[in-house]
């Protein structure tokens, strides 16, 4: 039956590594993220390992082979289309997916797999005319999951979708949505939860990305890490405490950085992969960013 077909939420988390527990970290105290410090049992480092019928938690490599530090256009074009990104690159890229990555997206994005197989995916992420004039102006590119939607052919999510509680902005609450030229007021970390378990129980495949924590990290400002592992751990609370019975939510991200504030660069440090809900088990198997895309499109399909 339609109604009991697997859905994924897939929340990507920008710049979360797992690293040891030194003073550095801010997410090996616990009491930054109470509520996943307390659903695994431990903090967020390199410790992580869950594999249970509905939690799975562990650490899975960001570098695929490939030497020097990992970036976030091949990572996430990685992550999105279960493609090693920086091998075809033969190098890391930073920034932005366009030229060849686009390519890999083009031919391999979850987005248009999803529906290629009969699902339907969307992107929660708000957007803005003035991120589109931006583009058309050459003074930014797409980034991947723009691209992501784009390729597919799918609606972006804009301010009328965001007041009828229909999108997220990356930083959850919206507090920087003024920037992007969005009237309209921030939102609590917990409403967002919210709302993303609603788009959850709508679509097979939904996508939001917070690019919060690779923000802080590349500044080094560890009362605003702290205050970001805060707002992430509620978000994820309240999504959790309202997913659908036929839901699983991914947690993971493209490369480290908020885990070592000691420095403004990436890390080679292993990233998370936390799957909660019925398919969870399934995520047991992952050893790294390709993995994730493989492990989800079969059960997209049932």
């Amino acid at each position: 039956m339609a109604g009991d077909r697997p859905h994924f939420i897939l929340i990507f988390l920008d710049g979360v590594g797992l690293g040891s527990i030194q003073a550095t970290n801010p997410l090996a105290i616990a009491a930054h993220t109470p509520f996943l410090a307390s659903l695994l049992g431990t903090s967020l480092t390199t410790g992580l390992n869950i594999v249970q019928s509905k939690l799975v938690a562990k650490p899975i490599d960001a570098c695929l082979g490939v030497p020097g530090l990992p970036q976030s256009a091949t990572g996430q074009t990685t992550l999105y289309t279960g493609q090693n990104a920086a091998q075809f690159r033969g190098q890391h890229q930073t920034g932005f997916a366009n030229g060849s990555l686009r390519q890999l997206i083009t031919a391999h994005g979850l987005f248009k797999q999803v529906i290629a197989h009969g699902g339907t995916a969307t992107l929660a992420n708000l957007y803005s005319p003035a991120y589109f004039e931006a583009i058309a102006q050459r003074r930014i590119r797409y980034a991947v999951g723009t691209l992501l939607n784009l390729t597919a052919g799918l609606p972006f999510r804009m301010q009328s979708e965001y007041e009828q509680g229909e999108a997220i902005f990356w930083d959850i609450t919206g507090e920087h949505a003024r920037f992007r030229g969005i009237a309209a007021p921030p939102i609590s970390p917990q409403e967002a939860g919210v709302r993303l378990a609603r788009l959850g129980q709508r679509h097979t495949f939904t996508l939001f990305e917070c690019f919060a924590p690779d923000y802080v990290g590349h500044q080094q400002d560890w009362p605003a890490a702290i205050a970001v592992l805060q707002r992430i751990d509620r978000f994820v609370e309240n999504l959790v405490e309202n997913l659908a019975t036929n839901v699983t939510l991914v947690i993971t991200s493209d490369h480290g950085n908020i885990e070592d504030l000691s420095t403004k660069r990436h890390t080679f440090n292993p990233v998370p992969l936390i799957a909660i809900g019925p398919q969870a088990i399934n995520f047991a198997a992952a050893t790294d960013l390709t993995s994730i895309a493989p492990i989800l499109l079969p059960a997209c399909r049932c």
